[in-house]
This record gives C-alpha cells, structure tokens and sequence, in this order.
C-alpha cells in the first residue's frame, strides 16, 4: 500500500507497527522526521485533505494525533507522490511543520491496467491479502480527460500474542488461551475515484476529482476468563473473546476552475472530505445486564468533515533583474466539523444485576469497557480564514531567493497566527549547489483533541470509580486548571546542499532543526487524592473520578540529517542498474514541561507527564534509518531489491527494569516482475525476506500481549510473500 512504499524509499519516514487497541490497529500514521502525524500536511492534486475521524489515544508513539488515512486514496489512481521535507506552514497553513506531501492522481486520457495480488505471512499463513486494482483513462472534449481508479483488498486478521494459562469453568488451569490481539487486523477495503480536467476556453479549464472508500475493519479485542465475572451468569461458561470492528466511510471531491485573467494564471477550488466511522463490539456481553446483555453493540460514531474553499494567483512581472519576479497569492477559507456519537444504551449503561457475588460493583457498560455515554457525546465546528503570498527572485544567474507568509484567524478560540518564510538557494559550480530556510509555522490544535471524551468505571475498594478523557472546555478541567489550547509553534531551520556530479548521478544532503512550543498532549490522571477530591467537592462536582484532558503540554527540538543518493548505470546488453542511497538521523529532545502547579502537586515535578512518556517521545523512533536500493532491468525482467537498516529504539516500561532498547535490525525485501508480454506483467516477491522479528520486551503480562512491542518500524507479523499479475491497455 502507499504508507509502506513511502516508508521503504524515504528514510526520513517512519511507520510504527499498528498492532495496538482501538483505532491505532487500525490507522497507520505516517511519522516524518520524528514528528507526530498530525504535524505533516497532506495533499490531492495539491488540494487539503481531510483527516480521519478516529483520534489514536491508544499508543504512546502519535498519542493524540488525528492523521490523515493514506489507506483511504485508491492507489490505483495515483501517479507519483511529491515530499516536500520543510516547514511550509508560510504556503500552506496548519500541519505543515514536518513537511507535506503531495498526492498527484493519473491524468491520461488512453489506456489503462487490470491488476490482482495474492499474499500471506511466512507464520501460520496469516494475514492472507487478495487485492484487486484497475484504472482507466478517457478522453473528453478538447484535450481533456478523465481517468477511473478501483482498489478492492480483503486482509484476513494476523495475530503475534503469546498463550498465557487461564482457568476453565470445571476449574482446569492448565489451558492456554491467547487474550489479546496482537496483529493487523481483517479489512475489506473498497475504494474508487476519479480524476478529470475539461478545457472549455484558452484561458479556463474545468477540473473535478473524487475518491470513496469503504473499509471493514475488525480485529480480536481481549479474551476474558469465565472466572473474572463475579459470579455472574452468562452463555459463555469458558469466558468471552470480543472483537472490536470499525465500518468507515470516507470520500473527498473537488470541484475547481483555472485559467488566465488580467494576465494572472488563476485556481478557484472548492473541496469538501468526510471520514465517518461506527465503532462495534462483537462477542461481547454487559454483566450488569445478566441473561438480558446483547453480545453486539454499537459503542459510537466519530464523524470529521472539512470543506476548503481556495483562490490562488500567479503573475510573472519582469522588474529589469535576472528573471522576472514571480509573484503569487491567495485566499483560503475552511470549515471544520467534528461529532462523537453516543453508543447503544447497553454499551455504557447499567442493567439490574449490579453487584456480583462477592459484593463489589459490576461495572456499566461492556465487558471490555464502556461506550460513549450521551454526557461524553460532543459536536463542534469552526471556522478559519487566511491570506498568504509568495516571491520568488532569481537575484542573478546563480541565486535564487523565495519569501513567503501567512496569516490565519480561527474562530473557536484557537486565536491568530503569522508565520513566514525565507528559502534561498546558490548554485556555487554547476554540479553543486547550497541551500537553505528559515521558517515558522504552527498547527492549530484539533477539533478531536478540543472535546474528545469518554469514561470508564472500575471498582475500587467496593466503590465505582471513573476513569475519564474530558473535554478542555468541560467544567471539570477547568476546575482542575484546564485553560483554552493554543496553536502549537514552529521555528524551522534547514541548510543543505545538492550534488549532481554527472548525468547519471545525484546526491542531496540536508540538516535541519524543528523547534515546537506548547506541543499538545494528554495530562496524566488526575483524582483520587485529598486535594483533587476538595477542589472538585468546593465545584460541586463528583469526586470519585479521575481525569485526563489535551493541554499545551510540552516545548521540543528535534533535529536531523538527510541524505538522498541516486545513481543510473548503462550495462549494454547486461541491462540497466539503478542505484538508491537514503539515510536519516533524528533525534528529539524535550526543553520545558508545562505542568500546571496542581499537577506538579499531586503527580510529581513533571505534572504526570512521566519518564516513560518522556522516554517513548525522545526514543521510540529509530534514532537512524538506512536505504540501500538497487533496480536491475534486463530483457523481460524488473528486479528490485531494497536494504533497509532501522537504527536501535527504546520502549519505556513503567519502571527502568520494564524498559526495552530495540536493536537496529536489517530488512530485506525483493520483487520480480516478468513482462511475458508487451502487455503482461508476472510478479513476485517478498517483504521482509529473512523473516525478521523485533526482539521481546521485558513488559510484565499475564496475558502474553504485545511480545513485541507497538513501536516496530518493520512490524510485528513477520516476512510476507506475495505474487500478482497486470494487465495493460
């Protein structure tokens, strides 16, 4: 799929496994230079795409982010991806801190391709993948076109948990059970789109794009023993094996003009994308409803929707210098919408049976926690406006210099930024050139991260007590000093330089420093303390909870090098090599801790963000990743095999001992293409080739989860082969 052909050619780009609960089993957030998902900006047909409505609150690694689902665009629509690795919140507005990257779609108007795939793991023969992928190209009136994309998948469910010993109901202990899900989820994906441009005039052209997707995603959730059930009757006397299942429904159009006016090249776009996403436990049971619990429910709706509205113009003004002066400006105007939905009754609530056996509370809701409760159901929409310019001068024949700015107003109290933009590039000989940028940039704080909550209970000594996500603006953070989140700010610097010794050869080196200020995170829990209970009491609030809310939690500095090589070699009758060279380095430390005194009080001097959050942050990613990569054409034959070493990572336990340093780990994968015919292509191949796994953490677990880790940047299922056939017309 695209997130890993990204991840196996750009070595700044990280993937973590997404083998954890919830939504981080099933979006997969592309981390570029170290930083959040969130915090890169993707684009279609340089058009803003909108995010996904599942927020990832289940892992340390992207913690709070709500990225943009790369799964969700047909691939066989796309033509090639652009990266731009800089600041570019100065062109482009919020998110673009790490960089952005460009989805441009196929614009043929002949011709086409039917394609299907077949893949499983080494291991057990899991994890099977039939994908099924077609586009074709149309021509419309006046050099115009149209071309149709369709990407079918169906991935069968993959699981990595260790068996861990449970008790039967005749009181048997020597069984074993796998109690969670460790893996990749099933999912059948549909998706379809298009992509078309209409010349009506010399001087307007008419253009639309589109994409739809369907995705069913499902995935084992937690095995629980009969025995944990206080007593409680229910029709699964050797316990219950939940799944959680997630049906998304995502689509993006845009409908645009441009052309030239007055001497101005002009774009004039309006997109609109939603993601909707129904979350559903199956096999699942609410103990506190006896014989009368449904065993399916419907635990909540997420729903984000963005509607961007933008006029761009270009103009060429020649000023007597060594090039005209470009000049280029716009106007944006964007919605946002955000909706969590409450889930069935039975998911959150609280039936007749109450109280177990030995006397202590069962808690409301599922088995495996509660829906989301209509005190939890939230709405909120906004607004931004913005206004942004750009220069470009070559000053002489060797110089060129670009200056850039932005200003953007939101009106959910997110408040006003500016950010600017200088990039300068000199060409010292004509095989060498250096470049650099100074920028700021910012990312508004999401619309998720601004109302997302949801509640769980637990018993604690014979009483009930919740455990909650609250809302920042909710009368219980705010008692507890919860203040309005700010925009997280940027200051970029990049200096590098670009070699191009021959024809055949290029290299481009860049290093770069990314300052953040007021990075948003989660607080820790808050509660369950003499002095929390006496501040939520003197509010008139419940005191048996503990909370957790989004605030400004941090400043970082990250920093790093990247280093892209390519080389193109002429063997004559032997073919045709290719050569690939990425590497990167990165690494993030933490400058100051903004932890409310009340915080610092009660959870320590870091306010709770603690040294296992600060440890996953500065070193769960590879602190190095290299990219060896070598095409070989020859006759009828595409053979490419690509190197990748991942440098050492650290997955922080709740104490020292729990800690796990990752060491680096080469990965190895290879494809085969034989072109049987001008127009019929064979393939094979295999990802992870020697079948390579993390090493096993040293996180205590009775229920054998996680054996290794959620931070992979390779996974955690193992070598996967493959073998497919195209056809083109």
């Amino acid at each position: 799929d695209l997130t890993r052909a990204l991840n196996r050619v750009l070595p700044s780009i990280n993937l973590p496994a997404s083998s954890g609960y919830g939504s981080a089993s099933v979006v997969r957030p592309i981390s570029l230079r170290g930083l959040n998902g969130d915090q890169v900006l993707v684009l279609v047909n340089g058009k803003r795409r909108h995010n996904s409505a599942l927020l990832n609150n289940g892992t340390s690694l992207n913690s709070g982010s709500q990225p943009v689902d790369l799964d969700m665009i047909p691939t066989a629509l796309i033509d090639h991806v652009e990266i731009l690795r800089d600041g570019a919140s100065a062109q482009y507005g919020s998110d673009a801190i790490a960089g952005v990257i460009n989805i441009v779609l196929k614009q043929t108007d002949h011709g086409g391709s039917l394609k299907t795939t077949y893949g499983q793991n080494y291991q057990n023969g899991d994890g099977e993948t039939i994908r099924q992928t077609g586009d074709v190209g149309l021509a419309l009136p006046n050099d115009g076109f149209i071309n149709f994309g369709l990407d079918v998948r169906h991935q069968k469910v993959s699981d990595r948990s260790d068996k861990a010993p449970y008790t039967d109901s005749a009181g048997n202990t020597s069984l074993e059970h796998t109690y969670y899900g460790t893996g990749l989820p099933e999912a059948r994906n549909f998706s379809l789109g298009y992509n078309a441009e209409l010349p009506v005039s010399d001087d307007l052209t008419l253009y639309s794009f589109s994409t739809y997707t369907r995705r069913n995603s499902e995935k084992p959730l937690a095995f629980h023993q009969s025995a944990s059930f206080d007593g409680i009757a229910t029709p699964f006397p050797e316990g219950i094996e939940d799944t959680l299942r997630f049906i998304e429904n995502d689509f993006q159009v845009a409908f645009g003009g441009k052309g030239t006016v007055a001497g101005w090249d002009y774009d004039l776009s309006s997109t609109y994308g939603q993601d909707h996403a129904e979350a559903t436990l199956r096999h699942t049971y609410n103990l506190s409803y006896g014989p009368d619990s449904p065993t399916s429910v419907d635990t909540g709706v997420k729903t984000f929707s963005q509607w961007t509205n933008n006029l761009d113009l270009t103009r060429a003004f020649d000023f007597g210098l060594a090039k005209p002066t470009q000049i280029s400006w716009g106007l944006e105007q964007r919605y946002e919408n955000y909706k969590i939905g409450k889930g069935d009754y039975a998911s959150y609530a609280s039936g007749p049976f109450d109280t177990g056996v030995s006397g202590n509370p069962i808690a409301p809701g599922t088995i495996s926690g509660a829906g989301t409760t209509p005190a939890d159901a939230d709405q909120k929409g906004r607004t931004s406006l913005a206004a942004y310019g750009e220069i470009g001068q070559d000053l002489t024949d060797k110089w060129h210099v670009d200056l850039a700015g932005r200003y953007e107003h939101y009106n959910d109290g997110s408040g006003t930024t500016t950010n600017g933009k200088i990039a300068t590039r000199y060409q010292l000989t004509p095989i060498l050139a250096v470049r650099g940028s100074v920028s700021t940039g910012f990312r508004a704080p999401s619309l998720a991260q601004q109302i997302y909550s949801s509640t769980s209970q637990t018993s604690v000594n014979g009483n009930l007590f919740n455990y909650r996500n609250v809302a920042v603006d909710s009368e219980v953070a705010k008692a507890l000093g919860a203040t309005t989140l700010k925009p997280e700010k940027s200051t970029n610097f990049a200096l590098g330089l670009t070699l191009q010794p021959t024809d055949a050869t290029s290299i481009t080196l860049d290093a770069y420093q990314i300052k953040i200020k007021d990075r948003i995170d989660q607080t820790g829990y808050l509660g369950g303390t003499p002095q929390i209970d006496a501040i939520l009491g003197a509010a008139g609030l419940p005191t048996n909870q503990a909370v957790t809310y989004f605030t400004n939690a941090l400043d970082t500095t990250t920093r790093g090098i990247d280093l892209i090589g390519d080389y193109r070699q002429n063997l004559g009758a032997y073919g045709n090599l290719r050569y690939t060279l990425g590497f990167n380095w990165n690494t993030t430390e933490i400058d100051d801790i903004h932890a409310s005194p009340l915080a610092q009080a009660t959870l320590g001097p870091d306010g709770g963000y603690n040294r296992q959050r600060q440890g996953n942050l500065k070193h769960g990613n590879p602190e190095s990743k290299l990219i060896l990569g070598t095409t070989w054409t020859i006759n009828k034959f595409d053979i490419g095999l690509n190197l990748t070493r991942y440098g050492e990572y650290t997955q922080y336990g709740t104490a020292e001992i729990y800690d796990r340093t990752f060491s680096p780990a080469w990965i190895t994968d290879l494809n085969v293409d034989y072109h049987l015919t001008s127009s019929l292509t064979l393939t094979a191949g295999a990802n992870n080739l020697f079948n390579i796994y993390p090493e096993r953490t040293n996180l205590p677990s009775s229920s054998g989860a996680f054996p290794y880790g959620n931070f992979s940047p390779y996974g955690t299922t193992g070598g996967y082969w493959y073998t497919g056939v195209t056809y083109n017309f």
